[in-house]
C-alpha cells in the first residue's frame, strides 16, 4: 500500500517505521527541516525502545519528503499525527490538523484514485465532522465520499512503549465517513500488529468521545485507588494492596490501574481528563466527575508532600528518584515526580533528584531542584527519599536506597 504520515514526532515516527517494515511504501513529512534532514542522513537517533532498528531495516520502504504536497501525490492513505495543543479552556485546538489539510490540497485535487485523510491526533467531539471535514471537502475540492475518505483513528499508547502498544493494542479504534475508507485504514492497522485484534468500527463523533472518555475513567480509577490510599495512611494497620487487589478481583472492576501509588500524569491523561470536562461545561453537563477526579490528583501530591514533611522531622534535605512521568522515556510532561518536586520545594525542603532515565526538573518547572547524574551522590547529600515511579532496574536501584540506611518512601511499594 502507498501510505503517508504527516508528522514525525513521537508517534508518527515510530508508526511510519512500523508501516515500512511491514512492507508498506511509506512516505513521511514533518515541519521540523532539521528532522528530516537527520532522518535522510541516517543520523536520527532514538531512545524509544525499538525505534532506531525499525528505521534501519525499513529504510528501503521509508521516504522522507520534503513538503506535504509531495509526501501526499498518490497515496491511498494518509496518517495525520500532529500536535492538538490544550486551550485554556481544556479543549483542543485543531489549528495544525486544519493547516495540513489545506496543504494537503493540491496532491488530493491531482490524484486520480480514492485516497483516505486518517486524523490519528486526539480531537474534540465533533471536529472530524465539523471544521476538519469542511476543511478537507474545500483542500479537495470533492465531497467527502467520492474520492476522498475521512477516519478517525487515535492511538492508545504511552512513551517508552510505542512500538509494543502499536503491535498489541487491545483494540483498534476507528471512526470511519464510509465503510471503504474504514477498510482501507483496517487493513493498514492490521498490517502492523502481531495479535489478532478487534477493530472497534463507528462513526467519526462516536470515536472522538470514545477516545477521551477512555483515558478519562482510567485516571477516575487511578484517583479512585489513591484516595483509598489517602484512607488507609489515616486509618492505619492496612495494607493498600491487599484492598485494592481484593476490590479488582470483581470482574465487574478489574486490577488493571487500580493501585494506590502517584498521582497519573503524562502527554494524555491529564489533558484528556480536563477535555472531557470541557465538552461537559460546552453541553451543559455536570463536569462533577472529571472535575473530581483532577481534584483527587491534585489533592494526592499534597498527600505525598504532607506525608514526608511528617516523616523527615528535622531534616530538610529531601531526594525523589524518578522525574520522568514513566519507565522507558525522559519526558517529564505532567510528570507526577515533577509535581511532588515542587510541591516539596514549596514546603521550604531542600530536593534533590535523580532519574534512571535521565531527565531532569528543567527550568521551566524549577529553579531550585538540583539534579545528580547517579544514585549514589543522590544518596550521599539526602536524609529521606521518595520514589515517585516504578522503576526498570527496581529491585538493585531500591536495595541500593533501602542500604544507605535513609529512610524512604516508595510509592509503587516496589519488590527489592
Amino acid at each position: 500500500m502507498e501510505i503517508t504520515v504527516i508528522g514525525l514526532g513521537k508517534l508518527g515516527l515510530p508508526l511510519a517505521a512500523l508501516l515500512a517494515n511491514s512492507g508498506h511504501k511509506v512516505r513521511g513529512f514533518d515541519s521540523s527541516h532539521g528532522l528530516r534532514e537527520s532522518l535522510n542522513a541516517e543520523k536520527f537517533q532514538s531512545n524509544e525502545p525499538q525505534l532506531n532498528e525499525l528505521l534501519t531495516t525499513g529504510k528501503s520502504n521509508l521516504k522522507i519528503c520534503e513538503s506535504i504536497e509531495e509526501a501526499v501525490q498518490d497515496s491511498e492513505a494518509v496518517f495525520v499525527i500532529v500536535p492538538t495543543p490544550s486551550l485554556p479552556s481544556g479543549h483542543f485546538s485543531n489549528e495544525y490538523v486544519l493547516s495540513v489539510i489545506e496543504n494537503m490540497g493540491p496532491a488530493l485535487i491531482k490524484t486520480k484514485n480514492k485516497i483516505v485523510i486518517d486524523i490519528v491526533s486526539t480531537v474534540m467531539p465533533g471536529s472530524c465532522k465539523g471544521s476538519i471535514w469542511d476543511a478537507l471537502e474545500k483542500s479537495a475540492n470533492s465531497k467527502i465520499g467520492e474520492k476522498v475518505g475521512l477516519c478517525y483513528n487515535p492511538e492508545f499508547i504511552a512513551l517508552g512503549s510505542v512500538i509494543k502498544d502499536m503491535q498489541y493494542p487491545d483494540m483498534h479504534l476507528l471512526g470511519e465517513s464510509h465503510n471503504w475508507a474504514g477498510d482501507v485504514i483496517e487493513n493498514a492497522l492490521t498490517s502492523v500488529v502481531k495479535k489478532q485484534v478487534p477493530c472497534q468500527r463507528m462513526n467519526l463523533t462516536e470515536a472522538e468521545l470514545v477516545k477521551i472518555a477512555i483515558n478519562n475513567f482510567v485516571t477516575m480509577k487511578i484517583s479512585y485507588a489513591n484516595s483509598l490510599y489517602q484512607a488507609a495512611e489515616k486509618i492505619k494497620g492496612i495494607d493498600i494492596d491487599r484492598v485494592t487487589n481484593a476490590i479488582g478481583l470483581d470482574s465487574r472492576i478489574g486490577n488493571k490501574y487500580l493501585k494506590g501509588a502517584a498521582p497519573y500524569g503524562g502527554p494524555c491523561f491529564p489533558r484528556d481528563t480536563r477535555a472531557l470536562a470541557a465538552l461537559y461545561s460546552e453541553l451543559d453537563i455536570h463536569q462533577g466527575l472529571p472535575i473530581a477526579t483532577e481534584q483527587v490528583n491534585n489533592s494526592h501530591v499534597d498527600f505525598i508532600k504532607n506525608y514526608v514533611a511528617a516523616n523527615i522531622h528535622q531534616s530538610k534535605k529531601v531526594g525523589v528518584v524518578g522525574i520522568s512521568y514513566k519507565p522507558g522515556t525522559p519526558v517529564i510532561e505532567e510528570s507526577p515526580g515533577v509535581a511532588i518536586v515542587n510541591a516539596l520545594l514549596d514546603q521550604g525542603l531542600d530536593v534533590t533528584t535523580w532519574d534512571d532515565e535521565g531527565a531532569v526538573v528543567g527550568p521551566a518547572n524549577s529553579t531550585k531542584a538540583e539534579a545528580q547524574t547517579s544514585l549514589e551522590m543522590l544518596l550521599a547529600n539526602v536524609d529521606f527519599v521518595v520514589v515517585t515511579r516504578p522503576l526498570d532496574q527496581a529491585a538493585q536501584i531500591l536495595k541500593q536506597v533501602s542500604q544507605s540506611g535513609k529512610p524512604w518512601l516508595d510509592l509503587w511499594r516496589q519488590k527489592y
